[in-house]
């Protein structure tokens, strides 16, 4: 089973349930509020504060909100909480703003009800859609059990081991489990919803998500004005291959369209320096936002079947031949190493819009002791 990339997803459902705890984790990226770095000194002497204490300001069991009328309680909220403040701002102190209107403890807050909103999200879409776990998936949750515990244990721990360290770090059993469980079925809920690779995603689906998204697939010949060490070229050599590009394009301007690409191809066989060429013969299919931007633009301004003129980036100069989109055309996601299908991508991308649309429509509700003006971060803050 492919791992599942989908870039737009936020930086809770790529943590895994020891983010942040050494290498066993996955570590993820937020987007701060303006004003927020993660290495910023402390405005006031380092804050410190007896975590263990400040867990036990509520029991486990205390239900903070409710998101579609599931309960998140005290120990998965402070969880959230706790590793945030451990990652971004350690030494701070909770009261400290942030940004003139915002403190450290208000956006932690706000945050750790987010990654409680996207994984009782997530595990309700998967029990609306039937999805259930299979014996690969029950295998693929006892071996990163396996790696948790050989990571953070030692090859001789046992699961209660590791759920004893977990403690330490304020993730309890059920939360753990739930975490990994709620995790390990959405890549089995891709397969469900639209097959392996995307298979039960039809032609006409695959292609419009695709230009939804401005997906373009081009071929290029580069005359390439660095060596295969990124030194840049003598200005002869640079002067040489610009000539010799604005040649090609001539010749292949002087000949029927119909002849056009297969010229085209064998210039980009004799011509082209692009070390992705072997790899994608066929072109490359992205999105915007993925290539330089003079590749960018200039293909972008072509229909398909049309050829740029001579265009330079600072890997040198191509020449752009646009193609139709297909269904089949190789894709390379951020993340993968291997290129995946068109159709692969776009079915990545329903799912993303499936679960971030069922993000934004949840019904978030805070119980009367974590509502607005509760007091309950002063009350958290002061101890």
């Amino acid at each position: 089973m492919k791992k599942l990339l989908i870039p737009c997803l936020c930086a809770a459902l790529l943590l895994s349930a020891l983010a942040g705890c050494g290498e066993a984790g996955t570590q993820a990226t937020l987007e701060p509020l303006p004003g927020v770095s993660a290495s910023a000194a402390p405005e006031s002497p380092a804050a410190e504060y007896d975590w263990d204490a400040l867990r036990e300001t509520y029991g486990d069991d205390t239900v903070v909100l409710t998101v579609n009328g599931d309960e998140v309680r005290w120990d998965e909220f402070f969880y959230w909480f706790h590793t945030d403040y451990d990652r971004y701002f350690s030494g701070r102190s909770l009261d400290e703003s942030i940004d003139g209107e915002t403190t450290v403890g208000e956006y932690l807050a706000m945050n750790a009800a987010s990654y409680c909103v996207q994984y009782h999200v997530l595990a309700q879409l998967e029990e609306e859609k039937g999805i259930e776990l299979t014996a690969e998936d029950e295998e693929i949750i006892a071996e990163a059990q396996r790696s948790d515990i050989e990571e953070q244990i030692g090859e001789d721990g046992t699961l209660e081991d590791l759920y004893e360290y977990l403690d330490t770090i304020y993730i309890t059993p059920e939360l753990y489990d739930f975490m990994t469980r709620t995790m390990t079925l959405y890549p089995r809920m891709f397969i469900v919803l639209y097959g392996e690779e995307g298979a039960k995603l039809s032609d006409e689906e695959t292609l419009e998500t695709a230009e939804r998204y401005g997906f373009m697939t081009v071929k290029h010949i580069l005359f390439g004005t660095v060596d295969e060490n990124g030194e840049s070229l003598s200005e002869g050599e640079k002067e040489a291959q610009k000539t010799l590009a604005q040649d090609s394009l001539n010749e292949l301007l002087a000949v029927p369209e119909a002849e056009r690409e297969a010229l085209f191809d064998e210039m980009m066989e004799r011509y082209s320096t692009d070390p992705g060429l072997e790899a994608y013969p066929e072109g490359y299919c992205f999105a915007p936002g993925t290539m330089v931007t003079e590749f960018e633009s200039a293909a972008s301004a072509l229909s398909p079947g049309g050829i740029s003129s001579v265009v330079e980036s600072a890997n040198g100069y191509h020449i752009l031949l646009r193609k139709s989109l297909t269904p089949e055309d190789s894709v390379l996601l951020s993340g993968l190493t291997e290129p995946v299908t068109l159709r692969y991508a776009a079915a990545e991308i329903l799912l993303n819009e499936l679960y971030t649309g069922a993000v934004a429509d949840a019904e978030v509700a805070y119980t009367e002791d974590f509502a607005e003006g509760s007091g309950w971060l002063e009350r958290l803050s002061a101890s």
